[in-house]
């Protein structure tokens, strides 16, 4: 399959696809992947299709019939080369998106090139329109204006980004060569950067014994605006993170742990897989039980690769664990919905707010089973054996043969080096919805911490009230704490908070609730356009508590 790519409307942020293929059969399927790898919902891009339409080699249209929302079925009866010709809206600008602007072209194939099923596993080529001023930043190697894959698998897992904007710095560890680039309004530190860079993937390198491709690249894309977002490939991810003046100050830890975490994504996911995901399957749900290893084990590993190589002290390793426990503790879905059970639910909602406290986190509470698991394993071995371990085993014995693994696999390496049975563990913790705060005390007394609850310094907190950040002058809940205060008041997540015992808000909600505490307290709430006067008790024990490690 060859692909053909023109930039001419990029005004209108319409990139031009043309497809190539030879099409032996009497009747061609032309399928738009209905979702993208690392991002486990369902993406509709077929939605961003305009003028549609496949022709013969000699330009002569053939008759097209749409069969899904993002499949095609062509009438090729006596032809054997088809050009499939069509328009991408690419005016979204994420880490997972395909985007098209005066002085970039950045693509993730796999939300914008269509491809023939029964040719999946055949070669795939690409070219690419660049200037003599620009750069590529690009897993696969670029020659000749093209890049070529070995498969489409290959291909939908290899996104680019071209632009004349573009700064590049490369280090090497066991052979193994690693780009790091920017995209956008930045100015790096690169000495820092290389340095940090380097010490986390050298140690995650030899936590497995080798790095399953022989180059990498970090691309990073630099908004103006507060962002944080990044997606695993095998070759390479993609990381945005913003606003630019933050980036090497305030958002430097977010930069170096977002960094990490896709990093071990090219072991875990990318190379070890569940076995509902292997190969993966474009046309539908992918559904698996192994989301809280896919991302709550990554989620934690990140995390635990910077702290152990030195890159963060423990204070810094320790905000990290505090930022678990509160995510932790303000979803009230925990309770609800184990973390297996939610990993299928990612499909439903796992990227959206959702129903209030409805399921678990695979990325947050997965981290914390992953930290419980390994503070286990340590335990039971004498402290020879970790989580590490166990994810080594699963990259030789299954990522290595391309092979996935099922729980049962993963359940068993983690029974081997812990010496114990994990029956139960399993049973409370990630089958069930067993409380986690009397394990989770434990464990990090092992590790050196102590969990300690205190009451919120915030008074929002102390009712039950968690608003949204970015509409704080009338502020907007965005959760309320099942049977606290202010769920017993009958406040609700949208509803919009005026005024406190007569006086307007104006981003001091937390101030004024601070100030009335412990007298009677009268809201004037507005509840769908309607307002109604809304008496809001004392706190108590079902508020959103403080919980933090020390130590």
């Amino acid at each position: 399959m060859k692909y053909q790519l023109n930039r001419s409307q990029s005004h209108q942020h319409y990139l031009l696809i043309q497809l190539a293929a030879i099409t032996p059969e009497n009747e061609t399927i032309l399928q738009l992947p209905a979702w993208r790898p690392g991002r486990y919902e369902l993406g509709n891009f077929a939605k961003n299709i305009k003028e549609f339409y496949v022709t013969n080699k000699d330009g002569k249209k053939l008759e097209v019939q749409k069969t899904t929302k993002d499949q095609w079925l062509v009438n090729t009866t006596e032809v054997n080369e088809i050009i499939v010709s069509y328009s991408y809206y690419s005016i979204d600008f994420n880490a997972g998106s395909t985007y098209l602007g005066y002085e970039v072209l950045y693509v993730n194939p796999v939300n914008c090139f269509v491809y023939i099923p029964n040719q999946i596993n055949q070669t795939c080529e690409v070219e690419i329109p660049i200037e003599s001023n620009e750069k590529i930043a690009c897993g696969v190697s670029f020659f000749e204006g093209k890049i070529r894959t070995q498969d489409f698998h290959e291909l939908a897992d290899t996104p680019f980004l071209v632009s004349q904007y573009l700064q590049e710095k490369s280090f090497e560890v066991n052979d193994v060569k690693f780009y790091v680039w920017f995209y956008g309004e930045c100015k790096p530190q690169w000495e820092k950067v290389i340095i940090d860079f380097k010490r986390f993937t050298e140690y995650q390198v030899q936590k497995f014994g080798d790095f399953p491709v022989k180059e990498y690249h970090f691309i990073n894309i630099i908004h103006p605006h507060k962002a944080y977002h990044g997606v695993e490939h095998t070759t390479s991810t993609i990381i945005v993170l913003g606003p630019s003046y933050e980036v090497m100050n305030e958002r430097y830890v977010d930069l170096l742990g977002v960094s990490s975490h896709e990093l071990y994504h090219a072991w875990n996911i990318k190379t070890i897989r569940p076995a509902e995901m292997n190969p993966y399957d474009y046309t539908q749900e992918n559904y698996s039980k192994l989301g809280y290893v896919a991302e709550g084990v990554t989620t934690y590993m990140g995390d635990l690769m910077l702290h152990e190589s030195g890159v963060f002290d423990k204070k810094a390793y320790a905000n990290e664990l505090n930022q678990y426990l509160r995510r932790h503790y303000s979803n009230g879905g925990r309770l609800n919905k184990s973390v297996a059970d939610s990993s299928y639910d990612t499909w439903l909602d796992g990227y959206s707010v959702g129903a209030p406290d409805r399921k678990s986190s695979i990325y947050i509470e997965g981290a914390l089973v992953s930290f419980m698991i390994d503070t286990k394993i340590r335990e039971g071995s004498n402290h020879t054996r970790s989580m590490h371990d166990v994810m080594k085993d699963l990259y030789e014995d299954f990522g290595k043969k391309a092979i996935g693994y099922t729980e049962l696999d993963y359940k068993k390496s983690i029974e081997t080096h812990s010496k114990q049975s994990f029956d139960e563990f399993f049973d409370h913790y990630i089958w069930g919805c067993e409380d986690f705060t009397n394990e989770l005390k434990i464990c990090l007394k092992q590790r050196g911490f102590e969990l300690v609850k205190n009451s919120s310094a915030n008074a929002m907190e102390r009712f039950g009230i968690i608003t949204k950040p970015e509409e704080l002058k009338e502020a907007v809940i965005l959760h309320v704490a099942e049977n606290s205060s202010a769920w017993n008041s009958g406040l609700a997540r949208e509803d919009k908070i005026i005024s406190v015992n007569g006086y307007v808000i104006d981003n001091n909600l937390n101030q004024w609730l601070n100030y009335f505490e412990g007298d009677s307290i009268s809201m004037q709430v507005e509840k769908g356009g309607k307002l109604e006067v809304v008496s809001l008790g004392s706190p108590n024990e079902f508020q959103f508590w403080d919980y933090k490690v020390t130590g």
